[in-house]
């Protein structure tokens, strides 16, 4: 009897301890890589894993990478009916986001991110960020609530020597491409910025001349622009406004969650009041109020930066506008 009791104990104290484990394995998200040690030009694969117990339709993540030691090439998924979302990309920081129309149960890998190693070097990838998602009731987007990141850093070591050329591989699931801008080309996002800089220097080409016109008037008075006589748009280019273009005629411009922001984003990753432009000396700026902001590539804390046309800006996971 004492036998059989003890044994009964040790069969409840191993059904507890894999309960544990099952409770710390639910609802997260982690990095894992098949090796650590490369050579130059080899690709590097390391795998975005996750265990929820929540049916899961899309998932989203970024991966900090150093942009000298590293080229990220592509993502991939091999859950059923995933499909990857392309975003515009920032140097140093691979975004990517899926999507299915059916929920799916996930317990492994959600996607296989790939890099090119670029020459010698010892490096780190981390995971900054990464969240699982479902349809909340009114057909948006929510993030799973409770999900913890596990293992978020791989150390990598690059050797300076170079592998031959490598045969390509066959890939499965829905390539995701996570290629940064050309340096030299420009993404397509700044073209924008770009034709906005040359629409305010025509301006200031024709305001010049008007000036100079009324010189011989004796009794025109020079005026002084006003910090807010410039006019400014925000090109909103993914998100919830994605498409749609803000005048800001009149300043300052509060950005967020909440409808009474004069931009309003229906994005679960921008906080009620995520941002404020506004002008000084005839000079825009963006002041983060505690929300993630991102300004080409940079993080902006709680802090104000100058807007200058072209500028990307990110609000959250995945808000973008470039300002013109």
């Amino acid at each position: 009897m004492k036998r059989f009791s003890a044994l009964f104990l040790a069969l409840i104290l191993a059904f507890n301890i894999v309960a544990n484990v099952s409770a710390q394995s639910t609802d997260s998200i982690w990095l894992t890589a098949t090796t650590t040690t490369y050579k130059t030009g080899e690709t590097v694969k390391v795998m975005l894993n996750a265990a929820s117990a929540t049916p899961i339709q899309g998932f989203t993540f970024q991966i900090r990478y150093d942009p000298a030691c590293l080229k990220p090439v592509n993502a991939s998924s091999p859950i059923t009916g995933m499909n990857g979302l392309p975003l515009p990309q920032l140097t140093g920081l691979v975004d990517g986001s899926y999507a299915s129309t059916t929920p799916q149960t996930v317990n492994g890998a959600l996607a296989e991110i790939r890099f090119v190693t670029l020459g010698a070097c010892q490096t780190n990838l981390t995971l900054e960020s990464a969240a699982l998602a479902i349809r909340s009731a009114e057909g948006f987007a929510a993030p799973v609530a409770g999900v913890t990141i596990g293992e978020k850093n791989i150390a990598l070591v690059v050797d300076k020597e170079v592998v031959a050329a490598q045969a390509a591989e066959s890939e499965s699931g829905s390539m995701l491409p996570l290629e940064p801008p050309a340096a030299k080309s420009g993404p397509s996002v700044w073209l924008i910025g770009l034709l906005a800089v040359l629409v305010i220097g025509v301006a200031a080409a024709f305001g010049a001349s008007k000036l100079l016109l009324t010189k011989a008037e004796p009794t025109q008075k020079k005026q002084t622009p006003s910090p807010t006589a410039q006019t400014a748009v925000l090109y909103m280019k993914h998100g919830p406004q994605a498409g749609k273009s803000f005048t800001l005629s009149k300043l300052p411009v509060l950005i967020g969650r909440d409808p009474q922001n004069d931009i309003c984003l229906n994005d679960p990753h921008v906080i009620d009041q995520h941002a404020r432009i506004f002008a000084a000396n005839n000079t825009f700026y963006l002041m983060d109020l505690g929300g993630e902001t991102v300004i080409n590539g940079k993080t902006i804390i709680k802090s104000s930066v100058i807007l200058k046309p072209g500028d990307v800006v990110r609000l959250g996971k995945r808000s973008l506008f470039v300002f013109g």
